[in-house]
């Protein structure tokens, strides 16, 4: 019998700001955050995935700030950093940063924002079945504590994508060339970097086609644990997915990541019924896939400099044809019918006058 590891949830129902940012810490202390996150140094990994302005693309500004006030209140001597990297067909993060508010969050609390694609790597031995040995960004094997700050979602390749999925943004260059072998890869790159907590942001989700051109979804849910495979089976839960059809978590648990047999303190978590990401309905992803498995055009279009012409059309397939039809619709969709989202997203919406 595996360990039971703990998992707080909670459910908004007054569905207030100051509600919001009492759950959030609420959920933090039920999970015994201050036995986790310890150090010096604290790196906290958002899901930084697009530069547009689509509630559930990426993490909640709103669980950033809360999780930045709870730790900087229990650690104030700690130096803390946030951030994530550029994806492989686009250079997103900069303006991601800005728009969704970060870079101002981080700024109000002392708080160092990092580009993982711009800073010095080394290689690391990793001695997994997929990796051997990985070129990391220098500061992630120099922090004393990394914390993770996901977005639940439905996701085309990987059937979702929570907390353990969102170190897969830690690796700045190759992480594009293994999807097909991904939930081997993501399990031995926790099994590596060893999160110690997350907090998970399951307000407004992704669902249908995620990560990136899914549709919005409420779900008032905020989760944290020091287990991110006991979290992420509660995740899968939530979306309606057997967490055993997730070979990512299976993966992790098998080489000690974590736990699927997990203790809820809080709320009970249901089935939400999401959509779910199904690759033939992304025409990107669909020829993706396929492309990757003719070995001769695996190697012309994804490793060398050809790869920049998939990568173009990928890129200006989520930016401009999907974000005009779909995503303006939906961010404008979700604020108007509902007013707490509308508290945290709207503001950013104007600002960047894209609403």
């Amino acid at each position: 019998m595996s360990k039971i590891s703990l998992v707080a949830v909670e459910k908004l129902e007054k569905r207030t700001k100051k509600e919001f940012f009492d759950l959030v810490e609420k959920v933090m202390v039920n999970a015994n955050w201050k036995k986790h996150i310890k150090g010096k140094k604290v790196f906290f990994k958002l899901n930084c995935l697009s530069d547009q302005l689509v509630p559930g693309q990426c993490t909640g500004p709103w669980v950033f700030e809360a999780v930045i006030k709870v730790v900087k209140k229990g650690l104030p001597k700690a130096k803390l950093y946030a951030g994530d990297a550029d994806v492989a067909t686009a250079r997103q993060l900069e303006t991601c940063s800005r728009i969704w508010g970060y870079r101002s969050i981080c700024k109000r609390y002392g708080v160092k924002f990092v580009n993982l694609s711009k800073q010095q790597e080394v290689t690391v031995d990793v001695k997994g079945k997929i990796f051997t040995k990985i070129q990391l960004p220098k500061i992630l094997t120099e922090v004393d504590s990394l914390v993770t700050l996901p977005v639940l979602k439905t996701h085309n390749v990987t059937a979702m994508t929570f907390s353990l999925k969102n170190q897969w943004g830690c690796l700045t260059r190759v992480r594009h060339q293994y999807h097909l072998v991904a939930g081997q890869c993501i399990a031995e790159i926790n099994k590596f970097l060893k999160p110690v907590f997350a907090v998970g942001d399951a307000t407004v989700c992704l669902e249908d086609s995620g990560p990136r051109v899914g549709i919005p979804k409420i779900v008032d849910t905020l989760l944290a644990s020091a287990d991110l495979v006991a979290i992420d089976t509660v995740g899968a839960k939530i979306i309606g997915l057997n967490y055993q059809k997730v070979p990512h978590i299976v993966n992790s648990e098998k080489i000690g990541v974590g736990s699927t047999n997990y203790k809820i303190v809080g709320s009970k978590p249901k089935n939400e019924g999401f959509m779910p990401a199904i690759i033939e309905n992304h025409p990107i992803v669909k020829w993706e896939i396929r492309l990757r498995k003719v070995w001769g055009l695996k190697w012309l279009l994804f490793k060398t400099p050809l790869f920049k012409i998939p990568a173009f059309f990928a890129a200006k397939y989520n930016s401009i044809w999907w974000y005009n039809l779909k995503g303006k619709k939906y961010a404008r969709e979700l604020v108007q019918k509902d007013s707490l989202y509308c508290e945290e997203f709207l503001p950013l919406l104007q600002k960047i006058n894209k609403i």
